[in-house]
């Protein structure tokens, strides 16, 4: 049987824009990386799916239309680029409103690592040709490797996919994710259940976690444990988000 099929038997027929990822175990941290990454432990989440791809502009404007969603503030472009300018806040209406929910973190880190805990979504070797990662105005480790410092729209580097399909776990935009931040996550429950960072949309704050890497960040690498702190309330021209189910 395929893997695809055997994914399609327990969580039954896949949404296009999203993929599955199996229960099971997974490796969350890493010895080896920041403080808040320590320790790496194993640990069991329950099936979900997480969309393919970042959110992009065209449809968080829908939200925005039915008066759901506040506009994004900055990141100006075509529709099909990933939607910045967005706070957790935001993130967490929109997901509602298309009948979903950010990831938790833990979610989030086995969809872009997989069961065995790659240090990215490809593997355990970074690489300039398989994100957008690393480069601002001409200055970082992959400027004049190919990304271009600036967010492309998603998808457009499938080589450097997770093992489960996901695209542009790394790099492109941060991405919001469900969880208030832990300076120990991988401590915390098994289940990997979420804290969530506010009230609502109109809540108010705390500290909540972007993942991922951006395109612009040009001194971190964009290692799928790699953690990142802000406000809920914050927003930048280099932070977006998915969501998962």
């Amino acid at each position: 049987m395929s893997f695809l099929l055997f994914l399609y038997g327990l969580l039954g027929p896949v949404p296009d824009d999203m993929v599955a990822v199996p229960a099971g175990p997974f490796l969350r941290g890493d010895d080896r990386g920041d403080p808040d990454e320590r320790p790496q432990r194993r640990m069991h989440l329950e099936s979900f799916y997480i969309d393919r791809t970042e959110v992009t502009r065209a449809a968080y404007a829908r939200c925005v239309f039915a008066r759901r969603c506040r506009p994004p503030r900055g990141g100006a472009g075509a529709g099909n680029l990933p939607v910045v300018g967005v706070s957790w806040h935001d993130a967490v209406a929109y997901c509602a409103f298309v009948g979903k929910r950010l990831p938790t973190e833990a979610e989030w880190e086995k969809a872009a690592r997989g069961p065995h805990g790659r240090r990215y979504p490809w593997g355990e070797t970074m690489s300039c040709r398989l994100a957008n990662v690393g480069n601002f105005q001409g200055d970082g480790r992959c400027a004049g490797q190919g990304p271009p410092g600036r967010p492309v729209p998603p998808g457009s580097y499938p080589q450097g996919a997770s093992p489960y399909g996901a695209l542009d776990m790394a790099g492109n935009v941060w991405e919001w994710v469900a969880d208030r931040y832990a300076p120990r996550p991988a401590a915390g429950a098994s289940s990997g259940a979420s804290h969530p960072g506010g009230a609502g949309p109109d809540g108010g704050g705390g500290l909540g976690v972007v993942r991922g890497g951006g395109c612009c960040s040009i001194f971190g690498l964009p290692r799928a444990s790699d953690r990142l702190a802000l406000p809920t309330t914050y927003h930048d021209i280099d932070i977006g988000f998915r969501c998962a189910r």
